[in-house]
């Protein structure tokens, strides 16, 4: 019997899934490496398969890759990606050497909104968006049953679209303004600094994010969830900034539907789903999609890059010459 590897190499987690042609059989998360040189990723993911699946590894019969970006597409490499100290993620060429099998690599969004299409929500849809709301902000896009792609495979980044040009809020990037710069997850704790400093507020939870540096995303919507005004302004910014991103894009590409997943939205459904849509139609200039989460959870990557392995998209297979 033939299996698949799923890979989701995300800026906190890489996970690792075992696959048949249209499940997951097993899987392991792990922490992603922050130290090391261009192999040290794909050497990691290499010896992770060799710990928890040995069995498996002389039945491969392909690789996907859904991995953060930005990405150069042609060569399979993540460059300068905006949350990863590397400068450069070399994965295709290596894992095909490791594996011996054939590789796909795509940014993270862009096989999620392939795992859509292909086992989830987006099935019956020509159109669609997937938007990740997680440690960054992107997306996948599917216009008329074409998946697309871009130059360098970077047509995705809708993080950086600038939700507010007169901002001096900086994004990972260097640039300011950006979506990503207000609701990205590692962004948050920032933006809570820099509203108190901004507001002049002081609150338990800024006292707790001086006192704790690596302060994250989750700590801000506890703190929220517990009434505290500096969270609630950051909560309201990250709604603002979100729906402001969601209109662009709708408008941009004029989806049927749009799924969104990600840690931070996910993890934080129940407070950001319904406040980030209501409104929404009033930006909106052609008819509002069906908006839903995604029905796979945090899987949503693993399924997105078994979609690449079982079902290669043409648009990535013309590129990578696979």
């Amino acid at each position: 019997m033939k299996y698949y590897l799923a890979i989701d190499l995300g800026a906190s987690k890489t996970r690792i899934a075992v696959c048949s042609k249209g499940s997951i059989i097993g899987k392991i998360v792990e922490t992603t490496p922050k130290q090391g040189d261009e192999y040290t990723i794909a050497r990691f993911i290499w010896e992770g398969v060799m710990k928890h699946f040995p069995e498996y590894i002389e039945n491969i019969e392909a690789v996907g890759v859904a991995s953060i970006g930005p990405l150069d597409v042609k060569r399979g490499v993540a460059v300068n990606p905006t949350n990863l100290p590397f400068k450069e993620i070399k994965l295709l060429e290596p894992l095909t050497k490791y594996f011996k099998a054939r590789v796909i690599v795509a940014n993270d969004a862009v096989a999620a909104a392939w795992g859509e299409k292909n086992y989830g929500l987006g099935k019956p849809f020509r159109n669609l968006i997937y938007l990740t709301l997680s440690t960054g902000i992107g997306a996948g896009v599917i216009v008329d049953n074409h998946l697309l792609i871009g130059k360098e495979g970077n047509a995705h980044e809708v993080g950086h679209i600038v939700v507010d040009f007169n901002s001096e809020l900086e994004c990972g990037c260097g640039g300011r303004g950006h979506w990503e710069a207000f609701a990205g997850g590692i962004n948050i704790p920032r933006v809570a600094k820099w509203l108190a400093s901004k507001h002049g507020i002081n609150s338990d939870l800024l006292e707790f994010l001086m006192k704790h540096p690596e302060a994250t995303a989750k700590d801000v919507f506890e703190y929220y969830r517990r009434g505290d005004r500096l969270a609630e302004l950051v909560v309201d910014l990250y709604v603002k900034a979100s729906r402001a991103g969601i209109a662009s894009i709708i408008n941009t590409y004029d989806p049927e539907l749009l799924v969104i997943g990600g840690g931070v939205f996910l993890n934080n459904q129940d407070i950001l789903f319904e406040r980030m849509l209501d409104g929404l139609e009033n930006d909106v200039v052609t008819s509002k999609p069906i908006i839903k989460p995604t029905g796979f959870g945090d899987d949503v990557g693993l399924y997105g890059a078994l979609a690449l392995a079982v079902n290669p998209p043409r648009e990535l297979v013309e590129v990578q010459g696979i």
